[in-house]
């Protein structure tokens, strides 16, 4: 998905820009996994590769088969962690005096949450910049800009 917006500011490699159509937040596919969340001002954060300044009309993208793999990788994430949970918790119910189905449970919610645990870290830290729409092009530059 492709939208042209005018930049608001921009501050390292992250810019504000403004959208001008309404829908196009509202009408996007990622928007629930997108950083950049739009505000009440009509504003959302893109990742800024091409240093673009205020006053410049750019071309933004939004990375959707990034966040498809985000997805997959997630959903992925928490699977394996709650098999792998309950396996363990299967396990172990030779050790403990509780009964199989028991352990077994309190394992997958373990893996669960610590699969869980897992993503927020790995989001907050890794792949944070995955998941900003990008600017891809700088149509006109800003008149302060030249």
């Amino acid at each position: 998905m492709k939208e042209k917006v005018f930049v608001v500011s921009a501050k390292e490699e992250f810019a504000q820009v403004k959208i001008n159509n309404h829908e196009f937040c509202s009408s996007c596919s990622a928007r629930m996994l997108c950083v950049g969340q739009k505000d009440e001002k009509g504003t959302i954060s893109v990742v800024n590769p091409l240093a673009a300044q205020a006053g410049d009309e750019v071309l933004i993208e939004v990375p959707e088969k990034s966040y498809s793999k985000e997805l997959m990788f997630m959903f992925g994430v928490l699977l394996l962690a709650s098999l792998l949970g309950l396996a363990i918790g299967y396990i172990t119910a030779i050790l403990l005096p509780l009964s199989s189905t028991q352990t077994s449970f309190i394992g997958f919610v373990l893996g669960l949450i610590l699969g869980g645990f897992f993503l927020v870290r790995y989001f907050r830290k890794i792949k944070k910049a995955r998941l900003y729409p990008v600017i891809i092009d700088i149509i006109k530059k800003g008149d302060s800009n030249g």
